[in-house]
């Protein structure tokens, strides 16, 4: 055998088999591998957009919670001035209650001081009539109208 032979016949061996990988290997291969490719670098990008989408989402939800508290505050404050304000207006009824009831018993107190008046002055009239007439009716002495005094104020007491 002829060394140009056998070179001759390795390189018709090799070209055929880079054809052969060309065609059926090689295409295939690339493809897969682009495809791969493609997939890792949607897969990145899917990656980086969610990461964004978390900063994205734990801004909003920090902005929501601040909210949230302000609100809360508001709240709060506003419960607490309501309250003051209620109890402002508990303690004005209350006063205002209480003058009422001390102005009845004012009056309640002034009526029955009336009639304890006009009782007395009745009692002491009536007595009064009684000793006049038991000093009329008696004979002029000083010591039987001393004795009717002291017997009227007796019955005062």
């Amino acid at each position: 055998m002829n060394i140009t032979a056998t070179l001759f016949g390795q390189m018709i061996t090799f070209v055929i088999f880079v054809w052969f990988i060309k065609a059926y290997l090689w295409e295939p291969l690339t493809s897969a591998m682009d495809e791969r490719t493609n997939k890792i670098a949607d897969g990145l990008a899917s990656a980086e957009l969610g990461e964004k989408r978390i900063d994205e989402a734990n801004i909003e939800y920090n902005r929501i919670v601040d909210e949230a508290k302000s609100k809360a505050s508001d709240v709060i404050t506003m419960a607490n001035q309501q309250s003051s304000n209620i109890i402002g207006e508990a303690k004005t009824i209350s006063k205002k209650e209480a003058d009422k009831i001390i102005a009845l018993s004012n009056q309640q107190i002034g009526q029955d001081l009336n009639i304890a008046k006009d009782t007395l002055r009745k009692d002491i009239s009536r007595i009064a009539i009684s000793c006049a007439e038991k000093i009329i009716k008696a004979e002029i002495n000083e010591e039987k109208h001393k004795a009717i005094f002291d017997e009227a104020l007796k019955e005062l007491k």
